[in-house]
């Protein structure tokens, strides 16, 4: 089994549809894949003049740092035109192709049927052509389109150990009753709650926007995204008159949605942190006034990048439960349950965790999480009470965080051992490498 160590087809593409702008969040090599974090693989990469003949072959093609209707868009204006996304030059009848899409999780129409006109177009074998993303449940989805001339994996990039750093950094020490040192000062931090929200997602512009009208804004560190407020509104306009064609929203709650745009246009944009790659993803603290805002926080409100079918868990998740506090997630269906199998709590006696995991309505989901954070402000202002409340959510942050560091610990030592003990920890991977 061979690698082919070669810079991104997928940034030449994108330079010859015009879009060099773009090329500063595409990784340039096959090795900056996920593939390539992986030093297990680390002898198997070669060179495109060292290639072996007549084995199997793995020529990997990375499309992180674009939007999938934005690059459906590309594909469909250039694709003749274009530098080939595919070189013919790696194809064979040994060669399997992986378009690796591992720091996202998408799983619509747009990137089901770019892939399928690509594996068309460049006439590419449907057995030896993989697209695999963050999406755990990627198959179930793509097995609900027509467009099945490709095969599907999850990567399961987003592991504990992708909030490592942030864990190193922290490195909170317990007492032997199961407190934290510093139980006592949880009751009286300064925000309720922190909701940390920069990718322009309609599920995430709307909740500010009802937080907004229930006046909740003022009790939370809260940032929106900073695109301009006309370019957020047709967004997130195109996004529910979708979710009213799919039915998963009603007229009323539509007309709801644009009351929730009308309150969050008086107040935005709302800045909490100067931004950079690392502190957005929260991989480190930015700085430090940043750090302790973050921790100042009762509890957490996770904005996941997804909040309908894909079952997409990324290192947002991660974020509360190294940092020892509790969480409210506005995502993907079965996300809480999916939590649970992995053997975390997920605070389901603060909101219905089942109905947001059944749920796909957008307009209930943020109304039941902006309730939650009504009652727990509300909570907060009877001292008794709001003790009762933390001595009972400590329990589950203490679980949740030796928990993490159980697995993570678990992650490390089997990465070490070998192949095969990263396999079964990661056991997508193990698909295209051993694809005949």
């Amino acid at each position: 089994m061979q690698l082919i160590d070669t810079e991104n087809p997928f940034v030449k593409f994108l330079a010859s549809c015009g879009q060099k702008h773009l090329l500063s969040n595409v990784p340039s090599h096959a090795r900056q894949s996920v593939y390539g974090q992986c030093r297990h693989l680390d002898q198997y990469w070669v060179k495109p003049q060292n290639l072996y003949n007549n084995i199997n072959t793995i020529y990997i093609i990375s499309l992180d740092g674009i939007g999938s209707k934005e690059l459906y868009a590309l594909w469909e204006n250039n694709k003749y035109t274009c530098t080939p996304l595919v070189s013919a030059e790696f194809l064979s009848e040994h060669t399997t192709i992986l378009f690796d899409n591992s720091a996202e999780g998408f799983c619509d129409q747009h990137m089901f049927k770019f892939l399928s006109q690509v594996v068309h177009h460049y006439k590419l074998n449907p057995q030896r052509t993989f697209y695999c993303n963050s999406t755990a449940n990627i198959t179930e989805i793509q097995n609900k389109t027509p467009y099945t001339n490709f095969k599907t994996f999850c990567s399961n990039n987003f592991l504990e150990d992708s909030m490592a750093e942030l864990y190193e950094s922290l490195n909170y020490e317990f007492v032997e009753d199961n407190k934290l040192f510093d139980i006592e000062s949880n009751l009286q931090k300064q925000f309720l709650y922190s909701c940390l929200n920069n990718a322009p997602k309609h599920h995430r512009v709307l909740l500010l926007g009802c937080l907004a009208q229930k006046d909740l804004l003022q009790y939370g560190y809260v940032s929106s995204p900073n695109i301009p407020f006309d370019e957020l509104f047709e967004k997130t306009i195109t996004d529910l008159q979708t979710d009213l064609s799919n039915k998963t929203i009603s007229i009323s709650e539509f007309s709801q949605a644009l009351e929730w745009l009308d309150c969050l246009q008086s107040v935005y944009p709302i800045s909490a942190d100067e931004r950079n790659e690392d502190s957005i993803h929260m991989k480190q603290f930015g700085d430090e006034s940043f750090m302790n805002n973050m921790l100042n926080c009762d509890i957490q409100v996770i904005t996941e990048t997804f909040a309908n079918d894909n079952l997409f868990v990324s290192e947002k998740i991660f974020k509360p439960i190294v940092m020892c506090q509790p969480f409210l997630i506005l995502g993907s269906t079965k996300t809480h349950k999916h939590l649970e199998d992995l053997g975390y709590k997920t605070f389901d006696y603060l909101i219905n965790t089942k109905e947001l995991d059944t749920s796909r309505n957008i307009v209930q989901k943020i109304t039941a999480i902006c309730n939650t954070i009504q009652q727990l402000k509300d909570t907060k202002q009877q001292p008794i009470e709001w003790k009762q409340l933390n001595d009972k959510m400590a329990v589950d942050i203490i679980h949740n965080y030796n928990h993490f560091v159980s697995r993570l610990n678990k992650i490390k030592q089997q990465s070490i051992l070998g192949l095969q003990e990263f396999f079964e920890i990661r056991p997508g991977y193990r698909l295209p490498l051993t694809a005949q």
